[in-house]
């Protein structure tokens, strides 16, 4: 999973990449502005608990990967300026986070005069429309020329798609909005466009502000949506308090009302946008958590731990978190009628323990 982080100067961008990826504060700003990206791991307790079920094997959480991308202004869209460069490897990413200000700070001048977080989602999600509108005309110029010149191997279904893209990012509509059919959406994958991504609008506020999210957030419910997220977050207090001994930050959390630490809920609303589930395996030396999109196949499992399983794929034995918790061990599971065999096709659940029989 690669979350890119995106927002215009001066929002606190960079300190939700720290607080996110527990990165420690930067001795200065580097000149000029570079990408940077860190791997965080998921925090699961049920991982842990099967650890302890295996003594001796290592526990291997779940990664994802953090993109920080220089701030985006006016122009970024047409490629003008030091945000504008980072579109291409922001297009790799599987969702957007887009950090939008809304704390108070007389040092930290906002660079639109004022704080008005509507204004500024539209002046990004504008840069990210003139952005795709490019590629999209670009690729329909290129097919309707090969089309004159009496091609016949260009894919008239891509044209028709593309120019209906077209169309919508033209009316200012974003391409998460569109319901495309799955072979549409198999031709538009490779073109990675910035507004066909899930989306996750995460306000920062202020440390005075905790406890008021919900009218914060209020002008923006309407924005909400299946593949648009919103979260209120006071970065700045999250990342203090994320330095801290974990027992003194649970107190910390508890005495400013945080139900749940920053990071994690960043991750759980991130894992709800892109639909993702969580299944384990547990090996010879290790037990591992792995990510997979709802309504994966047990054959699709296969493939995430390794091609080989799923090339050589033959039943799954699977058993639920909760049921092996209960039994204590997967000899026990088996024994009590709870582990179960599946074939390539079986939708894994989330939480589902499974171990892969396959030939060599």
């Amino acid at each position: 999973m690669l979350l890119g982080i995106v927002g215009l100067p001066r929002v606190g961008k960079s300190t939700v990449f720290r607080l996110a990826t527990g990165q420690a504060e930067p001795a200065a700003a580097t000149a000029p502005p570079e990408l940077t990206q860190a791997v965080a791991r998921i925090p699961d307790p049920r991982l842990d608990r099967l650890a302890r079920m295996h003594p001796g094997k290592k526990a291997v959480p779940a990664t994802v990967t953090y993109v920080d991308s220089p701030a985006l202004q006016p122009g970024a869209g047409k490629g003008e300026g030091v945000g504008g460069a980072s579109f291409t490897p922001l297009r790799q990413a599987d969702a957007l986070i887009h950090v939008v200000r809304a704390f108070v700070d007389p040092r930290i001048p906002h660079v639109e005069g004022s704080l008005d977080p509507s204004r500024d989602i539209g002046l990004l999600n504008t840069e990210f429309l003139l952005a795709d509108l490019e590629v999209a005309e670009k690729r329909v110029v290129r097919i309707e020329e090969a089309l004159r010149k009496g091609r016949k191997d260009q894919n008239v279904r891509e044209l028709e798609t593309l120019r209906t893209s077209a169309e919508a990012l033209q009316a200012a509509r974003p391409l998460r909005d569109l319901d495309f059919s799955p072979e549409q959406g198999r031709l538009l994958r490779g073109f990675q466009f910035l507004t066909a991504k899930p989306l996750l609008l995460l306000v920062n506020i202020g440390e005075e502000d905790l406890g008021k999210e919900d009218s914060i957030l209020g002008a923006l419910r309407p924005l909400a949506g299946p593949r648009v997220a919103l979260l209120a977050l006071a970065a700045k207090t999250e990342a203090e308090i994320a330095r801290l001994d974990p027992k003194d930050a649970a107190i910390f959390r508890r005495e400013m009302g945080i139900a749940e630490p920053g990071a994690e809920r960043l991750l759980r609303l991130s894992y709800g946008l892109l639909g993702l589930l969580t299944f384990f395996t547990v090996g010879e030396d290790e037990v591992r958590a792995w990510t997979l999109r709802r309504g994966g196949s047990a054959l699709e499992a296969a493939s995430t731990i390794h091609t080989d399983f799923a090339r050589g794929f033959i039943k799954a034995e699977v058993v639920p978190f909760a049921a092996l918790a209960e039994a204590g061990s997967l000899a026990a599971a088996r024994k009590k009628g709870v582990l179960r065999l599946e074939g390539k096709d079986y939708p894994v659940a989330e939480g589902d323990v499974i171990t892969i029989r396959f030939s060599v």
